[in-house]
């Protein structure tokens, strides 16, 4: 009877915490958010004093969702018991399923992304078996910042997109194209058929990443920490870049890493451009 009753116990805190996991909390979280429009969510709850001053936080445009006039009152105590944190700061919104697009929208992605940002190279990111949570939201936001066109995920020993990713990436998520595969192999064949040079990071590589082609456009390959990139996909690649470490720490965060290297490549492509132009000309930057 004790063990049927632990396993009951446990059966519900699995439960609970699967619930729970599915809470986007914090001001800045939610109303980003809710700005964006992107995400769909099932309930919105905060407690009075927040509510108040939540249409005044986010976009006319949000404002006119049916979901902002059904925002759920409640005590600070009880968001609490809902979303299982202490740090919700008032504001709680139960996330539906993240809306991914499709491989067939990558076209459309990359023309709005070019007509975005005219000066830069394009430029899209392909995680392989990025499992930690805290990792993706890292580099989506890395991403964000070096105006990536859009970040192409699969849908198998890869973490999803998740209210724990969107806090991570510091609201990146909801600015970020992302696409979901089944096969990475697709995508990348995709990208290259399109002209898309495929670029993996690999601590196997003697390339340092400075010394990278930053030809355009550029695929960047990024696997996991435990793994690496796949052979298949290595195999594909016709550039591949490790970067010097020169302390005694033998290996990198992959976030960090991603971050390094598509900062390199954005540095390559200005490079680039000064040799052409000469030294003088001002070479807009990422």
């Amino acid at each position: 009877m004790t063990s049927r009753s632990q396993k009951r116990r446990s059966r519900r805190r699995q439960i609970e915490t699967g619930h729970q996991r599915s809470w986007l909390t914090g001001r800045h979280a939610v109303t980003s958010m809710l700005a964006s429009g992107i995400w769909p969510f099932t309930r919105l709850c905060a407690t009075e004093q927040v509510r108040s001053n939540l249409f005044a936080a986010v976009s006319d445009a949000a404002v006119e969702s049916e979901w902002l006039y059904q925002v759920e009152c409640m005590t600070a105590d009880r968001l609490t018991q809902l979303t299982g944190s202490r740090h919700h700061q008032g504001l709680a919104a139960r996330m539906g399923l993240f809306p991914f697009r499709s491989l067939d929208a990558l076209p459309r992605i990359l023309e709005a992304s070019a007509q975005q940002h005219s000066t830069l190279s394009p430029l899209v990111v392909i995680c392989d078996r990025i499992q930690d949570e805290f990792n993706l939201g890292a580099i989506l936001r890395c991403c964000d910042a070096m105006a990536v066109a859009a970040v192409v995920i699969g849908s198998r020993e890869q973490s999803g997109i998740s209210p724990q990713v969107a806090r991570s990436s510091a609201g990146a998520v909801h600015h970020l194209p992302v696409i979901q595969v089944d096969r990475l192999m697709d995508a990348a064949r995709c990208l290259a058929d399109t002209g898309f040079r495929l670029l993996a990071a690999s601590e196997k590589s003697t390339t340092p990443v400075n010394d990278a082609v930053s030809e355009s456009p550029m695929a960047l390959i990024v696997g996991s920490e435990a793994h690496g990139v796949s052979e298949t996909l290595l195999e594909m690649c016709r550039y591949r870049v490790v970067i010097p470490m020169h302390g005694r720490v033998e290996s990198l965060n992959v976030a960090v890493a991603t971050g390094i290297v598509l900062y390199e490549l954005r540095r390559g492509r200005e490079r680039t451009l000064e040799g052409v132009m000469g030294k003088s000309a001002v070479i807009p930057r990422a």
